[in-house]
């Protein structure tokens, strides 16, 4: 069905993808950033940097974005998602003429527009690239446990094919036609589950943990909606399945962030540097301000987290904004 396939980043969710690919009998390459860490994979078979205790031997494994897509009659996009415009201009200088491509960093770009659009650009034809969204955080598909997730795409015909090569015994795909919405659900979830983190680390109860996801998702569905996006999105895998689990897991790198931010004030440089790990709520913010602004989208819980962490006052004052805002209807 399908040639070798590509996954571009070695980080937890695409060395994970790269073995899960494995598993589904097909022959994959993993481009690392650190050339180091490459050169060691390919030599012992698994990743120094991350999911050590996967085995993807078998796969080559390099640090040359040329060397990775050689052969490849697809790709994977599993870096950052900051990172992810500097690295589409290397995949579509070696990627093959009419080679699908599918983003696990869904999101937007710095300006508020969206990346699987920034990859379409630069390969030359948007409908070549689909987003995959959904609850499914790596440390638990690595064992194994079900779960599932929306693939999305303005072809249903790239959607189909990304559902069929990624599904396996253990993970479930869908298509959707909303990669607009999909995107947006992405990135949002990950400041609300910040928020939510926050929420813990001062020792808050589930009712207020609840009343920030939900206010979240109102937030989300807003600008959705005002995109273009389908709201129906907002209440599949892409929007309250990934809101969930990213709000409420062990696993959530937003939400320790979150947590940690609210007892000791660690800055997300300081944090992702002593971690080694990427917050990507903190790095959504802007971009969905940006364009929450261009539509006249209320956001002031995204706002109030992305001013939090940037020092512009504390929790305490941050409480009082967002409590002290008028008193209105719940929709409409």
């Amino acid at each position: 069905m399908a040639g070798r396939v590509a996954v571009i980043g070695a980080g937890t969710f695409g060395t994970t993808m790269a073995w899960m690919l494995q598993q589904n009998g097909l022959d994959v390459s993993l481009w690392c950033y650190e050339d180091s860490a490459a050169q060691q994979a390919a030599r012992t078979g698994h990743n120094p940097l991350h999911m050590s205790e996967l085995d993807i031997s078998g796969a080559v494994v390099s640090s040359s974005m040329e060397e990775v897509l050689a052969g490849a009659s697809s790709a994977i996009v599993a870096t950052p998602s900051f990172a992810v415009a500097s690295v589409a201009n290397q995949i579509a200088a070696h990627i093959a003429d009419g080679a699908p491509v599918m983003l696990l960093s869904k999101g937007l770009t710095s300006e508020g527009g969206y990346l699987y659009e920034a990859v379409g650009n630069e390969l030359g034809d948007v409908d070549r690239v689909a987003v995959l969204s959904g609850p499914n955080h790596a440390e638990e598909l690595a064992c194994g446990q079900f779960s599932g997730a929306v693939v999305a795409s303005t072809s249903t015909g790239t959607a189909s094919f990304f559902q069929r090569l990624v599904s396996g015994s253990f993970f479930r795909l869908y298509t959707s036609e909303d990669p607009k919405g999909t995107s947006i659900c992405g990135a949002a979830k990950n400041v609300v589950a910040i928020a939510c983190g926050m929420a813990r680390g001062l020792e808050l109860g589930s009712n207020t943990q609840s009343l920030l996801m939900t206010r979240g998702l109102a937030e989300i569905s807003r600008l959705v909606v005002a995109s273009g996006g389908d709201q129906r999105t907002c209440m599949g895998l892409a929007g309250v399945g990934d809101l969930d689990v990213t709000c409420h897991s062990v696993h959530s790198r937003n939400g320790m962030y979150g947590e940690t931010f609210a007892r000791t004030g660690i800055s997300v440089a300081d944090y992702e540097r002593e971690r080694r790990a990427v917050v990507e709520g903190a790095h959504a913010i802007e971009p969905l301000l940006a364009r929450a602004k261009q539509l006249d989208v209320e956001m002031p819980l995204v706002r109030t987290v992305g001013e939090l962490i940037h020092g512009a006052y504390d929790i305490d004052r941050a409480v009082d904004l967002l409590t002290g805002r008028r008193l209105k209807a719940e929709f409409g």
